[in-house]
């Protein structure tokens, strides 16, 4: 498979089944450094699959997927999916950074603590240096006030942006955010959102899983829309929300925003 050096992360023809049933079918992507990529689509779509499979959380059936150039999974002569050795393999997935839907703070440790658990316990950086770089975070996300909070203090935008700074704690080369406002309040996703949007206006590279149209529209280089384990279709926001070219497409967005 030829790999585009340039691409912080590149998935070829993806494919995931669980027992009889096909999540992704045959899925490709590359996402270039400093791009953020929005996944839209209806549920079920895959979408969140991709990006568990993207971070290693699950593994694939066919297809390779590239970080910086070096493969996490790629397939063998025989058409099966060898991946790297583990050790590689822990290598490359700390480069990628993921955000859930459920936040997934731990709920014993202060907000400091669970921002600088994966430096010092991962990659082995000195406590001093992770918790100057955690508090370094918590100012970007605005939650310096919170550094010895428990999670079960925190509102649900809170622990998000806290999952973010988290998330930003191991210096990924990419994160992945996964539905980051699903399981928040309307009235806390802005604050999420423009968290996202400072990382943009910073070119960090980002693939974001949303059902945020106008987020998407407003922050994303690019929009790939995906129904039935497939991409379906993807381009600049603006031909993606105002003169989409597939009928699928048309017809999703037809029911979640007014073309």
């Amino acid at each position: 498979m030829y790999v585009d050096a340039m691409n912080v992360i590149e998935a070829k023809n993806i494919h995931k089944r669980y027992g009889s049933l096909e999540v992704l079918k045959g899925v490709s992507l590359a996402v270039k450094e400093g791009e953020a990529v929005a996944v839209i689509g209806p549920s079920g779509s895959g979408k969140s699959t991709l990006l568990r499979c993207l971070c290693n959380l699950e593994t694939i059936d066919m297809g390779s997927i590239y970080i910086e150039n070096e493969p996490i999974a790629y397939e063998t002569g025989d058409g099966s999916v060898r991946y790297a050795p583990d050790r590689q393999l822990r290598k490359l997935c700390r480069k990628t950074g993921m955000v859930f839907q459920s936040f997934n703070l731990f709920p014993h440790l202060t907000v400091l603590k669970n921002i600088t658990e994966a430096p010092i316990a991962v990659a082995k950086v000195g406590r001093k240096e992770a918790e100057e770089y955690a508090l370094q975070l918590l100012e970007k996300v605005g939650l310096t006030d919170k550094k010895d909070t428990y999670p079960s203090r925190l509102s649900g935008g809170q622990k998000q942006r806290v999952a973010i700074a988290r998330a930003l704690a191991m210096k990924p080369k990419i994160v992945l955010f996964d539905e980051p406002t699903s399981a928040l309040d309307p009235e806390l996703t802005g604050e999420v959102l423009n968290v996202i949007r400072d990382l943009a206006r910073e070119n960090m590279t980002m693939i974001i899983v949303t059902h945020e149209m106008g987020f998407a529209r407003e922050v994303a280089d690019r929009v790939i829309f995906m129904d039935e384990g497939e991409i379906v279709e993807e381009g600049k926001p603006s031909a993606i929300f105002t003169a989409p070219r597939m009928k699928r497409t048309e017809s999703f967005l037809g029911k979640v925003i007014c073309l």
